[in-house]
């Protein structure tokens, strides 16, 4: 997967984490059809354990590698970021996003992810 890439060849220059925020596609909300073909039924987490629950099934489903972090039941991480339903971002040490990738699946772009993790880099 392109995301463990960019993860492998930078992690030992800046910190990277996957943070898992609200279910994009809850079974008792709006289903897609790939989650419906691909039999991924997972009702909206009413609890910090059960999104965690889901976090770590989707982490592992998906076969990503770096870091997670859960974003608490009041969804703080996604009213904040608008990171839902799957975003990336590059933040600098002092807190300011450098990065705000365009909201996925669609505007999803590793390529340019990764141009804005090594302008960071250097």
């Amino acid at each position: 997967m392109r995301l463990n890439e960019i993860y492998e060849a930078n992690k030992d220059n800046i910190e990277f984490f996957l943070i898992y925020v609200c279910e994009a596609h809850p079974s008792d909300g709006w289903q897609t059809l790939q989650n419906l073909e691909t039999e991924i039924f997972y009702k909206a987490p009413r609890t910090a354990d059960e999104r965690a629950e889901i976090g770590n099934a989707c982490q592992i489903g998906l076969d990503l590698k770096y870091p997670m972090l859960i974003d608490n039941i009041d969804d703080e991480v996604e009213n904040k970021y608008v990171a839902a339903p799957i975003r990336l971002f590059v933040i600098d040490p002092d807190g300011k996003i450098t990065y705000a990738g365009g909201e996925g699946p669609h505007k999803f772009d590793p390529d340019s992810w990764e141009e804005a993790i090594k302008a960071q880099s250097n």
